[in-house]
């Protein structure tokens, strides 16, 4: 059987690329945040032909919107960190926690994309990261990381 650590490494770096790809679209979204916030108004049904005391309370609720990505990536920060030392532990929990990241995240991004809710640079970046968590996906389901962290069957007494 292949050590555990040569297992999960595949796991684990992958869930490294996928943080560091969200840290990454935080930053740019700070940097480019009015870029963000015009194309999003631009793109708003009825918004952009709004007076424009619409287009400012558009704004102003779509900027508020926006701040969620850096915190929400701090959030996902400290999870993986966690999630990626208790790989090495064989946990169940873990295991599956990983496998619903790389789902959900997965279909999260794949929304993302296809409604189109922010301009082209960042869908790029949000595909690039979809197709990242679908390895991840593709990681965790290897058959020698599924048996790592197989249930235990209680020895007969």
């Amino acid at each position: 059987m292949t050590a555990p650590s040569t297992t999960l490494k595949p796991v684990i770096r992958l869930l490294y690329v996928n943080l560091g790809l969200s840290v990454l679209l935080a930053a740019l979204t700070f940097v480019f945040q009015n870029d963000v916030l015009d194309y999003q108004v631009l793109t708003m049904p009825g918004v952009p032909h709004g007076t424009a005391a619409e287009i400012a309370a558009s704004r102003s609720s779509l900027e508020s919107v926006l701040w969620l990505r850096p915190v929400s990536v701090l959030v996902i920060a400290i999870v993986y960190l966690r999630l990626a030392a208790r790989l090495h532990l064989g946990r169940r929990s873990t295991y599956l926690r990983v496998l619903v990241i790389a789902i959900a995240g997965f279909a999260g991004l794949v929304y993302l994309v296809l409604s189109a809710q922010f301009p082209l640079w960042m869908r790029g970046i949000q595909v690039v990261q979809a197709i990242v968590l679908l390895g991840l996906l593709a990681a965790v389901l290897r058959p020698e990381v599924r048996s790592h962290f197989a249930k235990k069957v209680p020895a007969a007494a």
